[in-house]
C-alpha cells in the first residue's frame, strides 16, 4: 500500500558537480540547501544580503550588484542607535554607520562575483507578500521592526513575479550567459496573515515562476514545495513551530534534489564525503586509547588518499 504520493522527477543537466560554484538566494530554505552543499564540499555561496523572501526584493539586489551601484549613506536609516538598510536583512545592520556601509558594499561585490562565476543559481522564493515603503514607493526586503504605518502591504501578482524573474535573468545573462537558474518555492509556511493568504501567496509564486520558465530554456523548476505538501504530507515533518520543515524533511528534499541535479558520479562521491565527514566528527569515548589512535591513523590515511584523488575538493 502506498502511504504517500511520489512525485515523478527526471534528471536534469547541466548537473551540479564539485568543479563549479553554485549560488543560493532567497528564503531560509535556500540556507538549508546551501548547508547540504557545504556538507558535501560542493562549492557554494548563499545570501550575501541575508535571507530575502520576496522576488522583487531579490531582483532589486541582483540588479544593483550587476550595475555596481554602491550603497551610500542615503541608503541607510536608523532605529534608535542601529543603522540598517531596507534592501538587506537585519544581519547586515549595526551600530556604526561606516561599518554597515562597508558590509553592504562587500556583500554587493560578493554577489556580483558569485553571479558572474556560478554555474547554477538556485532561487528559493518564500512569499508573494510584499511591503512597500511609502516614503520611497519601493518594495523592501525587510521592515526592520519599523512602525507598520510606514508601509503598505500588497500581494505580488503572478504577472509581477514573472516580470521580475525575466528582468533578473536578462541582467544576469549579460555577464554569465551559461548560467543555469533553478527556481524553487519555499516549503516554509508564511502564516502571519493566515493560512488562506499563505496559499494565495504560494499560488502566485508558482504561477509567475512557471510562466517565466516556459520561455527560458536555461531556467528550471525544482518542486521543493510540492515535495513537502505531497510526499511529506504529515506534521511530523515540521519543526515544533509547525512552520519550518524539520531535518528529516530537509534530508528527504535534498535526496530528491540530488537525484535530479547531481550526476550518479557526484552522488557516489558525496557518499564517500559523507562517510569521511562522519568520521571527522567522531568523538572517542576513550581519547588516547589504542582504538582511538588506530581510528585517527586510519582516518588520516583515508583523508590523504581522498585529497590525492580529488585535490580540488576541500574537506
Amino acid at each position: 500500500m502506498n502511504r504517500s504520493t511520489t512525485i515523478s522527477l527526471t534528471p536534469q543537466s547541466p548537473s551540479v558537480d564539485h568543479n563549479h560554484n553554485s549560488l543560493f538566494l532567497g528564503s531560509c530554505f535556500a540556507v538549508n540547501m546551501a548547508q547540504k552543499f557545504e556538507h558535501y564540499a560542493l562549492a557554494q555561496s548563499v545570501n550575501p544580503f541575508g535571507v530575502i523572501f520576496n522576488p522583487v526584493a531579490l531582483e532589486t539586489l541582483v540588479l544593483r550588484a550587476l550595475d555596481e551601484r554602491e550603497f551610500t549613506a542615503s541608503n541607510l536609516d536608523k532605529r534608535e542607535d542601529i543603522w540598517f538598510c531596507y534592501e538587506a536583512h537585519t544581519s547586515l545592520s549595526g551600530l556604526n554607520q561606516d561599518e554597515v556601509l562597508n558590509r553592504l558594499n562587500e556583500a554587493l561585490s560578493d554577489l556580483k562575483l558569485a553571479l558572474s562565476s556560478a554555474k547554477h543559481l538556485i532561487l528559493t522564493l518564500g512569499t508573494a507578500r510584499a511591503y512597500r515603503l511609502k516614503q520611497t514607493d519601493r518594495i523592501v526586503a525587510n521592515c526592520h521592526k519599523q512602525p507598520s504605518d510606514r508601509f503598505s502591504k500588497e500581494m505580488l501578482s503572478p504577472a509581477q513575479i514573472e516580470a521580475s524573474a525575466r528582468n533578473l535573468s536578462e541582467a544576469i545573462k549579460k555577464v554569465n550567459p551559461e548560467l543555469t537558474i533553478i527556481y524553487t518555492v519555499s516549503p516554509v509556511r508564511h502564516i502571519k496573515d493566515g493560512i488562506v493568504s499563505n496559499g494565495q501567496s504560494k499560488a502566485h509564486l508558482l504561477s509567475g515562476v512557471h510562466a517565466y520558465i516556459a520561455t527560458d530554456a536555461n531556467a528550471h523548476y525544482f518542486p521543493a514545495y510540492e515535495l513537502m505538501m505531497d510526499e511529506l504530507r504529515d506534521y511530523r515533518y515540521y519543526s515544533a513551530d509547525l512552520i519550518h520543515p524539520n531535518q528529516l524533511a530537509i534530508d528527504h528534499i535534498w535526496e530528491r534534489f540530488s537525484q535530479v541535479w547531481l550526476s550518479p558520479q557526484t552522488q557516489e562521491l558525496n557518499m564517500t564525503i559523507g562517510k569521511l565527514r562522519a568520521a571527522m566528527n567522531h568523538r572517542s569515548q576513550f581519547p588516547g586509547s589504542k582504538a582511538d589512535s588506530d581510528f585517527k591513523r586510519n582516518l588520516q590515511e583515508r583523508l590523504s588518499a581522498f585529497k590525492t584523488a580529488h585535490p580540488h575538493i576541500k574537506l
